[in-house]
This record gives structure tokens, C-alpha cells and sequence, in this order.
């Protein structure tokens, strides 16, 4: 079997041995007309798929009869001639498949069929016997009942939104269930702290906005509460005892406490006044007589009027107070 017997046309099944009626034509040279030739099968020439040879032909049932030269009566030739331009146009091509959309295209087009669908349902209709007036209100009341419910529902979120962000806050209410934390800021351990806040009673002095009186040493200290500040007592009591312990420069405590420098320099003044206030109203010295009964019997030989020791040791350290 020749290897140019079968068309190559897609499809087509026609070879020269089964059909002997048929003409058989090769590609022709001229480059357009070969062009036109591969366009009508539907063909790419990529030499992968498809590569024109001189095996590859065409059945002349692909062509009209105008594409042919009409028989001479004297010739005995049956093989039928092509005229120089003839193009095959005669095709019985298999429609092509509609693609498929994908998954998500077809998820999407359900959705939105069931949104239709549930929109239409929910066209609000005038009830029996209401009138065009009411049935408007009661669209109106409906819609400003939906709307309500969204801004409460943007108020909760915002609500949840600042404990967030007060719990990121660097507050005594955030460390001050971290006993680690809270003694290595402010030196205090849990129990301390609430005993130092016992003494102190902020809310005597501090927490209030009239200006607190106290005397000490017959001398009046007044305590002006000023503007209203940021911070908690709690808070403004860590971030003094900070500055004392950690030695915390005010511009740091201010970025910590998200307070401006000002207001960390009034908070530190107003509470070093206030415990020198409020401590130095605790009795340091013992009586004279409680002294000198606990007084060692050697002390007592040597040093019979001794009321108190004070150890004035100098030490230096890298960082300053």
C-alpha cells in the first residue's frame, strides 16, 4: 500500500484502494495556496501533529466541482486535474464540545441563581387591606430596623476592637496579675504593692480635683490635682516607681504609657510629693524607751546614750539616679 492512499483529512476514511473513484491530490507548492489549503482542513503545519510531505494528499470529495477541469470526451485519463487555485472547502467537521466552566464558575452561578431566587422572594408586597401610605412606612420602619441592627453590630465590634488594644497597652491592669513582670518594674512583689497602695490611699488625695491640705511638721503641703490625667492612680504610681527603680528617662516613659512628656514630668512630680506626704506621716523612730530596752548589754557599757546608728556608705554605680 502506497504510503499517499488515505486522505488527510481529520476524519475522513477514504483511501485510494477502497475508493477507486475518488482522486487522490498532493499539497500544492505555491505558499499561499498551501496556507489556504491547511486553514480549510483546520490544521496547524507544526511538523509535530502535522507535516506536508509528498505522502500527504487530499480525496477530491473535499473539493467542488468547479475546483476541477471538465473532462475531455477524447481523453481516457481518470484521474480528475485541479485548476491552480482550488481550495478544499468541503468538510464534515465534528462540532466542537462546548467547554465545560469550571468548579468555581459553576458555584458561582449557583449562588447567584440562589441569591435571585431569595431576592425575589423577599420583594416586600402590601398586605391584604393596607394602604399605599402604611405600606410604605412599614417598608420604612423596616429599613431603619436593619439599619439599627447593623450599627449595633459595628458598635460591638468597635467595643471589642479597644479591649483589644487596651489589652496591648503597656497598663498595671495588664501586668499586674505577672508577679515576675510587676516586681522587676516597680520592685514591689503583689502583696507589697497592695500593702504600699493601703498606706498611700490615692483616693484621699490624688484622685480628687479640689486642692488636699495636708499639714506635716506643722508646715501645710497643698497637693493640686490639675488637670485630670490619662492614667489610673495605679497606673501613674507604676510609672513613678519605673522612674525610680529602672531609671527610665521621661521621653521613654512617656512612648511606654502612650502619655507626652509633660504629663510623665507633672505624674512623677505630684506622686514624689504625695508619698513624701503620705510616708512621712509613718513613725520611723522607736521611743526612747522601747531603744533602750532592746539595747545589746556591751552597747549599753560603752555607749549608754545612743539613740540611732546611720550607716553613710557611699557606693558608686555606672548608672545615675
Amino acid at each position: 500500500m502506497p504510503l499517499h492512499d488515505h486522505c488527510s483529512v481529520y476524519a475522513c476514511n477514504n483511501r485510494r484502494s477502497k475508493r477507486p473513484d475518488l482522486s487522490f491530490h498532493h499539497f500544492p507548492t505555491e505558499p499561499n495556496i498551501r496556507r489556504q489549503w491547511v486553514q480549510s482542513m483546520r490544521r496547524v503545519e507544526d511538523n509535530v501533529n502535522f507535516r506536508i510531505t509528498s505522502n500527504v494528499v487530499i480525496c477530491s470529495s473535499h473539493f467542488k466541482p468547479e475546483c476541477f477541469y471538465a473532462k475531455s470526451a477524447t481523453s481516457n485519463k481518470q484521474r480528475r486535474r485541479l485548476r491552480p487555485h482550488a481550495v478544499p472547502t468541503v468538510f464534515t467537521f465534528r462540532p466542537q464540545p462546548k467547554e465545560r466552566p469550571s468548579a468555581d464558575a459553576r458555584r458561582d452561578v449557583a449562588a447567584v441563581r440562589v441569591l435571585d431566587a431569595a431576592q425575589r422572594k423577599r420583594v416586600p408586597k402590601p398586605k391584604p387591606g393596607e394602604s399605599e401610605a402604611e405600606f410604605a412606612l412599614r417598608i420604612q420602619l423596616e429599613s431603619e430596623r436593619k439599619r439599627n441592627r447593623e450599627l449595633e453590630m459595628e458598635v460591638e465590634r468597635q467595643k471589642n476592637e479597644i479591649t483589644l488594644l487596651k489589652s496591648q497597652l503597656f497598663r498595671y491592669a495588664n501586668i499586674k496579675d505577672d508577679a515576675t513582670q510587676l516586681e522587676f518594674l516597680t520592685g514591689l512583689t503583689p502583696e507589697i504593692w497592695t500593702s504600699v497602695w493601703t498606706i498611700l490611699k490615692p483616693d484621699d488625695g490624688i484622685q480628687s480635683r479640689k486642692t488636699a491640705i495636708r499639714e506635716r511638721e506643722g508646715r501645710k503641703v497643698a497637693l493640686g490635682a490639675g488637670r485630670k490625667s490619662e492614667l489610673s492612680l495605679e497606673d501613674e504610681l507604676m510609672l513613678t516607681l519605673v522612674r525610680l527603680r529602672l531609671g527610665r528617662l521621661e521621653g521613654e516613659l512617656g512612648y511606654m504609657f502612650r502619655v507626652d512628656i509633660g504629663t510623665v514630668s507633672r505624674i512623677i512630680h505630684k506622686w514624689l510629693s504625695f508619698m513624701y506626704l503620705r510616708f512621712g506621716m509613718i513613725p520611723m523612730w522607736p521611743k526612747w524607751e522601747e531603744v533602750e530596752r532592746s539595747m545589746p548589754e556591751v552597747f549599753r557599757r560603752k555607749y549608754p546614750n545612743t539613740f540611732i546608728i546611720i550607716d553613710a556608705t557611699e557606693l558608686r554605680v555606672e548608672k545615675p539616679s
